[in-house]
């Protein structure tokens, strides 16, 4: 059964009158008699009551007109799809999350994408580093966010650089560093980490760090997001690492936000060099119209005073 099948006996259902029906299809009349008996030899139920004076259907036809009207409405809607997708009006595009992703930069390019494009769907799925690569060597999503030695050498893989972020440890207004203008990670060997559930990849990250810096960290439970992590770093429960943008964000008058002495994270977007999708192409001209507008000063000790501190940004480069 083909969809002609079905075209050409809907025709004949509505008009009741197969010349009429052989003349809206702009075939002739024998090749359309010859396609509904093959419908209904493949069904194995007459369709249609057939005489000189008329055409009427059986209940069979009626059944199975309902179900055609269905089924060729959802594929004009299939079709349509298509297209809005090719010209970037509708589909689906698909970002890889990770804790990275919070960059004023990002969340600006897609709250603008999605007001652009209201049709498409925007799906953020929360990977870690090694799942986010797979995704995009493979193709199962449009966009990434990595630090640029994430990235490396893949031929296969494009990127933009993003920004420069200053890494940070948030611990509370009564710890015993909170005065401190900076902090070294070395110093913090006998903190206990915070960590989110919604922050996929952090753990790793900070484990690597500290084992750059000679200690093996202890973590706590999870919580369930970055405010949680944060109300816990403010309340005393730890200590916990993000970059500035994410810090600026999330201003807490409970909390002190400390310059570490880890290296600044080189985060880019990252895609598929043989990606041609549309609406990867409009995503990337709106964050490289956010990037070329600059980034704002950020104050991640916002409401303490002589804590207000910019950290630098550098320029988009786009690259390989």
């Amino acid at each position: 059964m083909e969809l002609r099948h079905l075209r050409y006996f809907k025709a004949v259902a509505e008009l009741l009158n197969f010349s009429r029906a052989a003349e809206r299809l702009n075939v002739g009349q024998p090749a359309l008699s010859r396609q509904i008996r093959d419908l209904e030899n493949e069904l194995g139920a007459r369709l249609l009551d057939r005489s000189h004076v008329r055409v009427q259907l059986t209940d069979a036809g009626r059944t199975f007109y309902t179900h055609t009207c269905k089924i060729l409405a959802q594929v004009d809607i299939a079709t349509a799809s298509v297209h809005q997708t090719l010209e970037g009006l509708g589909g689906e595009l698909i970002i890889c999350n990770d804790w990275r992703l919070s960059s004023q930069f990002v969340l600006g390019a897609i709250a603008e994408f999605r007001a652009t494009f209201p049709q498409v769907e925007v799906n953020l799925r929360d990977l870690h580093v090694h799942e986010q690569l797979t995704a995009l060597r493979t193709r199962q999503a449009h966009l990434g966010f990595l630090v640029n030695r994430e990235v490396g050498k893949a031929d296969e893989l494009r990127s933009m650089h993003l920004q420069t972020a200053q890494l940070l440890v948030a611990v509370g207004a009564q710890h015993r560093f909170a005065s401190r203008a900076s902090i070294k990670m070395a110093e913090l060997e006998d903190e206990t980490w915070l960590l989110a559930e919604d922050a996929p990849g952090l753990r790793e990250f900070i484990s690597q760090l500290c084992r750059m810096s000679g200690f093996s960290p202890r973590f706590a439970r999870p919580v369930r997001n970055v405010e949680s992590l944060i109300a816990r770093a403010a309340m005393g429960f730890g200590v916990c690492l993000m970059p500035d943008f994410a810090a600026a964000a999330r201003p807490n008058a409970m909390v002190r936000f400390l310059p570490s002495d880890c290296p600044p994270l080189e985060v880019s977007a990252a895609w598929h060099a043989g990606e041609t999708s549309r609406l990867l192409e409009q995503f990337l001209g709106i964050l490289k119209h956010h990037l070329a507008a600059g980034a704002p000063v950020l104050n991640f000790n916002a409401g303490q005073t002589g804590k207000k501190t910019a950290a630098p940004r550098k320029r988009p480069q786009t690259g390989s």
